[in-house]
């Protein structure tokens, strides 16, 4: 699409405002809207948009060293539209939204997560590169005691469970299509209130988009119903908590490159190696809140080691057993910013690849007790991504500073706020 195609669909579909949107450090759905004929007119210059948006969380918490504040005197950057990501939005009528490119005074701002994965993506091999995404959510609802699961008790793939979300699926499959995020499966998870939705695999950056449009899509479908969707990684102190599992696949013309019949390959087993090797660091990446780090727990399918299995669901790397043969991550967390995930699990991957990487022997059975468990500090996973010289090459080294005075500030935050949980001592001290 072009820019004469946006401004023929204005007309067509009678678009009145645009949102123009982009993700921000945590892959939550900023914007601005602007009137289309406005639109239209500075489409291609661009809009200004305050830089400091790039290094806050998803609460807005403002670090001081993030490099994008004080140290630009506040300076606005420029969102300029990606013309094949504009689409008219089924929720509101007479209006369009459109994804973004970020820069700073002509020059790609380096903390944009989506330019990233662009940037990631032009240093992969020359292979078709295929990308699929499971994400986990809660729905939740009002109830006597505070907000609760939509469903009660432990229901994986239970018929009647799954119904308890049809009028959410229903508003879901018909703005999907709309917004090219094509939905193939629902299911109800483990979980009270959790439930899982597949759509199609794609190229790296479509996948990366269609997931962050997902979970707005979810978002919003909730509310409709007077619900709650939540991709926070653990809502409940017990429940089931929820993953973002990341397959990748490889080819090279009409061969796997990482298959070698029904195992992997020499490049498929380093893809995995590197994964492996920069794996504390994917945790950083993966698990962007306090409350991610709750996701790590023995006993459960959420990853607890450093460790890969052929079709083994403890493991922090799994190889289904599926054709074609593909490469599960399964350290990030739903809460996870997907373009740093496909851009991290990618960088890494490949690294790998390109070291030859030996991941050592796939485990079996339980992984927890076999392998080194994964790092579960937020301060000391933060120091293994700046101690990780290949994936701050990769990613940038703006951004790693961003990012890491981000999670660091909010971390701040938490270790000064008094919970419900402390004040038991109240009686006791």
């Amino acid at each position: 699409m072009t820019g004469t195609d946006m401004s023929a669909l204005v007309e067509d579909e009678g678009v009145e405002e645009v949102i123009v949107e982009f993700p921000d450090i945590d892959g939550i759905a900023r914007s601005k809207r602007v009137d289309a004929d406005y639109f239209l007119e500075k489409a291609e210059a661009g809009f200004s948009m305050n830089m400091l948006l790039l290094g806050v969380s998803s609460m807005t918490d403002v670090p001081e060293d993030s490099g994008l504040g004080e140290s630009l005197n506040f300076a606005d950057g420029t969102v300029r539209p990606v013309p094949e990501t504009f689409r008219p939005v089924p929720w509101r009528e007479n209006t369009a939204r459109v994804l973004c490119t970020y820069s700073f005074r002509g020059d790609a701002a380096g903390a944009y997560t989506r330019d990233l994965l662009a940037r990631v993506v032009e240093d992969v091999p020359e292979l078709d590169v295929g990308i699929g995404a499971e994400l986990e959510f809660h729905l939740l609802r009002d109830g006597e005691d505070g907000i609760e699961p939509l469903t009660g008790g432990s229901h994986e793939c239970v018929t009647r469970a799954t119904e308890a979300a049809d009028a959410v699926y229903d508003r879901l499959r018909t703005w999907s299509e709309a917004m090219d995020v094509p939905l193939q499966v629902l299911m109800h998870e483990y979980g009270a209130g959790q439930f899982e939705v597949l759509f199609e695999h794609g190229g790296p950056m479509r996948t990366a988009d269609r997931t962050f449009t997902f979970r707005e899509l979810v978002k919003r479908a909730a509310d409709r119903e007077g619900l709650t969707g939540t991709f926070m990684a653990r809502p409940f102190t017990d429940a089931s908590a929820n993953g973002f599992h990341l397959h990748v696949s490889a080819f090279d013309g009409d061969d796997n490159a990482f298959a070698d019949g029904e195992e992997l390959s020499a490049t498929g087993r380093a893809f995995v190696g590197g994964l492996l090797e920069h794996a504390d660091a994917l945790v950083a990446l993966g698990c962007p809140t306090i409350n991610s780090f709750k996701r790590f727990t023995p006993g459960s399918f959420s990853p607890y080691t450093r460790s890969w299995g052929y079709n083994n669901r403890t493991a922090a790397v799994r190889v289904p057993e599926s054709e074609p043969l593909r490469i599960e991550n399964r350290i990030p967390g739903a809460d996870a910013n997907p373009y740093l995930v496909v851009a991290a699990t990618l960088a890494a991957g490949f690294h790998g690849v390109r070291e030859g990487i030996d991941p050592g022997d796939p485990v079996d059975g339980d992984a927890a007790g076999q392998r080194p468990p994964l790092e579960d500090s937020p301060e000391v996973s933060l120091r293994a991504l700046e101690d990780d010289d290949v994936l701050t090459e990769a990613l940038g080294e703006e951004f790693v500073r961003a990012y890491t005075a981000v999670k660091r500030r909010e971390r701040e935050r938490f270790n000064d706020h008094v919970t419900d949980w402390e004040r038991r001592y109240l009686g006791i001290v």
